[in-house]
C-alpha cells in the first residue's frame, strides 16, 4: 500500500515535469502571497525543500529543526542579496546540484554528521533565496520574502511528516526515502538536462 502511494506521488510528479518545471513564472506582484505560492510553483524549489525535511526527519534529533532553520536562514540572506541587485553565477546549476546531491544523501541513507548537513543545506539554501530574491517585486520585497519563508516552512514540514508516516515501518521506511530520493534526484537530472 505505502509502495502505491508513494508511486503515484512520484508519478504524479514527474508528469508536470516537461512544463514550466523551474519555479520562475514571472508574475510576483503580490507581495505575500506570491511569495507564499512561489516555492510551490516549480520542482526545483518543492523537491528540493522536502528533501530538507525529509533528511532533518531521517537524521533526527538537533538535526530535525536545524537543517530546516539553517535553510530559511540563508534562503532569507541570498534573497538580501538578490534584493539589492548584486548577481551571482551557476545559481540555477546550484539549485540544481541541490536536489541531485539531497536525492542521493537519500538513496544512500546517508548518516552525516548534523554539522556538514547543516552547512551543506545553508549553502545550497543561499541559491534557492538568490532565485527568490530576483524573482520577487522590487517595490515590496519584505512581504514576499515573509511569503516564501511560510511556503517552505511547510514543505520542510512535509517532507518531515512523510518520513514519520512511514518510519514505523522499518524495511518500508528504508525503501521509501529510496524512492523518493531516486524521484528528487531524477527530477534534479532531468531539469539539468533540459535547461
Amino acid at each position: 500500500m505505502i509502495f502505491r502511494t508513494i508511486a503515484a506521488l512520484a508519478a504524479a510528479l514527474l508528469i508536470t515535469l516537461p512544463g514550466r518545471a523551474l519555479a520562475h513564472i514571472g508574475d510576483h506582484v503580490r507581495g505575500i502571497e506570491s511569495g507564499f505560492l512561489h516555492p510551490f510553483s516549480g520542482l526545483d524549489h518543492l523537491l528540493a525543500m522536502v528533501a530538507v525535511g525529509l533528511i532533518a526527519a531521517r537524521l533526527g534529533g538537533p538535526a530535525l529543526w536545524q537543517l530546516p532553520v539553517a535553510f530559511i536562514s540563508a534562503m532569507v540572506a541570498g534573497a538580501a542579496v538578490a534584493v539589492t541587485g548584486m548577481t551571482v553565477p551557476l545559481v540555477e546549476a546550484a539549485i540544481l546540484a541541490s536536489m541531485i546531491i539531497c536525492g542521493a544523501a537519500l538513496i544512500i541513507d546517508a548518516n552525516v554528521p548534523v554539522t556538514l548537513a547543516v552547512t551543506g543545506t545553508a549553502a545550497f539554501a543561499f541559491f534557492h533565496g538568490l532565485a527568490h530574491g530576483t524573482e520577487g517585486p522590487a517595490a515590496a520585497p519584505l512581504g514576499y520574502i515573509f511569503g516564501f519563508i511560510g511556503g517552505t516552512a511547510i514543505l520542510h514540514m512535509a517532507g518531515i511528516a512523510a518520513y514519520r508516516g512511514v518510519a514505523r515501518y522499518d524495511v518500508a521506511a528504508a525503501a521509501a526515502l529510496r524512492i523518493a530520493g531516486t524521484v528528487i534526484m531524477g527530477a534534479g537530472v532531468g531539469l539539468a538536462y533540459v535547461a
